[in-house]
C-alpha cells in the first residue's frame, strides 16, 4: 500500500480553461528537477556484478523520503524522455547560470574518467603533450610517463591510461585544464548513464520546456473529472480494462489499461468528456495506485519490485508515470503523484527498465468539475 501524499502547492501552474471548465496546469517554464517536490518513500536498486558489465555501468543505487528527485534519477533513465545526455556544460551555461570557477570535483562523472576514455571522449587531446592537460599528465606522472604526446603516452602506458580521475583531488583542477571538455556532449563521456541529476552543473535548473527533447504538455487529451469514489468501491468483472485509462507501462513505452480485479477495493476518478456520452473519455475510470499494483517493467530490470507498479498513465511522456494517489469521496478530491523508474541500455540491446516504483513525488489535485490533463498515454 502506497502511503497518500498531499498535494505540494509550490509547484508552477497555469490556468488551463476549455469551454465552462478549467485546471491547474504545470507551467513547464518554471518546473526543473530542482523544484519538484521530494519523493515520499525510500528504496534501493542493488544490479548483480554480471549485469554491471552487461550495461558498462552501475545503475544501483539507494534513496530516502524526503530526498530530491534530481540526487535519485540518474541521466541514463531519462535519457529517451529529455535527451539531456546531448547537452554540453556550455550549452547549459546559456540556459542557466553556472558558476565559471567549476571544478572536475564539481562535475560527477569525472571521477570515473580516465586518459583513454577522455581521449575517447575528446579526440583532439590525443596532439597535445601532456603538460597542456594537468590532470592527465597527474595521472600519467604516476606511471612516471607524464610528458610527451598524449596519444603516446596512453598507448605505451595501459595500466595508467586506464586509472580514474578521481585518484587524483579534482577540486584542484578547473573545468579549463581539460581543454574540449566543456563544448563536448555529455554521452561521449564513459558511463554518462551513471551520473545523477544533479551531478551535471545547471542541468537541475534548467525548465522542462528547454530540454533537447521538451516534456509533452498532455493537454492534447482532457476529460473532466465528473465524480470520485473512495474506499468503498470494489472491482466488478463485468467492467472490462476498457472502461478505464489508467494501467501498465509496456515496452514501446504505452500505457495499456488494466481492470481493477472483482471483489477487490477500487477507488477510482469518473470522467466525463467534452462531447457528452458519445466522447471516448465519457465513464472512463482513473484508479488509485494506493488500491491496484500492476504489471511493469520490461527486460532485465522488470522483476524488480517484485514486477509491479502503481496504476496510472504516462501523462507527459515516459520520464514519469502520474499516479492517483489519493482519493476523498466526502470532498470530491482526487490527488496525484509522479513515480520514476530506473533504465538502461546495454550495448546493441534493447532498453531495459524496472516498474514506475520510486515515488511518489506530490503532484496536482483536482475536484470534481475541475479538467483533467490525460495525455495521450503513448
Amino acid at each position: 500500500m502506497f502511503i497518500q501524499v498531499p498535494v505540494i502547492a509550490q509547484i508552477p501552474t497555469i490556468t488551463y480553461t476549455q469551454s465552462k471548465y478549467q485546471t491547474q496546469a504545470p507551467d513547464w517554464s518554471k518546473i526543473t528537477w530542482d523544484t519538484l517536490p521530494p519523493v515520499q518513500q525510500p528504496g534501493y536498486l542493488k544490479i548483480p556484478q554480471n549485469l554491471i558489465s552487461v550495461f558498462g555501468y552501475d545503475p544501483s543505487r539507494e534513496w530516502s523520503a524526503g530526498q530530491k528527485a534530481d540526487s535519485v534519477v540518474m541521466l541514463g533513465d531519462i535519457d529517451d524522455a529529455f535527451k539531456t545526455s546531448s547537452f554540453t556544460l556550455k550549452q547549459l551555461s546559456t540556459i542557466v547560470p553556472i558558476n565559471p570557477k567549476l571544478t572536475l570535483k564539481d562535475i560527477g562523472l569525472m571521477q570515473w574518467q580516465t586518459p583513454l576514455s577522455l581521449l575517447q571522449a575528446i579526440p583532439g587531446i590525443g596532439n597535445l603533450n601532456a603538460n597542456q592537460v594537468p590532470p592527465i599528465a597527474a595521472i600519467m606522472s604516476r606511471g612516471s610517463m607524464g610528458r610527451g604526446k598524449i596519444s603516446r603516452l596512453i598507448a605505451s602506458n595501459p595500466e595508467a591510461a586506464n586509472t580514474p580521475l578521481g585518484k587524483l583531488d579534482l577540486a584542484k583542477y578547473s573545468t579549463e585544464s581539460i581543454p574540449g571538455l566543456i563544448t563536448t556532449p555529455l554521452n561521449k563521456f564513459q558511463g554518462w548513464q551513471g551520473s545523477f541529476v544533479n551531478q551535471v552543473p545547471g542541468l537541475s535548473q534548467v525548465p522542462f520546456d528547454q530540454m533537447p527533447r521538451k516534456i509533452d504538455s498532455g493537454i492534447g487529451v482532457v476529460g473532466i473529472a465528473s465524480v470520485v469514489l473512495g474506499q468503498a468501491e470494489r472491482g466488478d468483472a463485468k467492467v472490462a480494462s476498457n472502461y478505464f485509462i489508467s494501467g501498465s507501462v509496456v515496452r514501446g513505452d504505452r500505457t495499456v489499461p488494466v481492470a481493477c480485479d472483482s471483489g477487490k477495493e477500487c477507488p477510482y476518478l469518473e470522467l466525463g468528456d467534452f462531447s457528452g456520452s458519445n466522447g471516448t473519455l465519457y465513464g472512463k475510470r482513473w484508479v488509485s495506485g494506493s488500491s491496484q499494483q500492476v504489471k511493469g517493467g520490461y527486460g532485465f530490470l522488470a522483476g524488480v519490485n517484485g514486477g509491479k507498479e502503481p496504476t496510472g498513465r504516462l501523462v507527459y511522456g515516459n520520464a514519469f508515470k502520474v499516479v492517483l494517489t489519493n482519493i476523498q469521496e466526502s470532498k470530491g478530491t482526487a490527488d496525484f503523484g509522479l513515480f520514476f523508474r530506473i533504465c538502461a541500455r546495454p550495448p546493441f540491446m534493447q532498453k531495459t527498465c524496472t516498474p514506475y516504483f520510486i515515488g511518489p513525488v506530490p503532484w496536482f489535485s483536482v475536484k470534481e468539475n475541475d479538467l483533467v490533463i490525460v495525455g495521450g498515454g503513448r
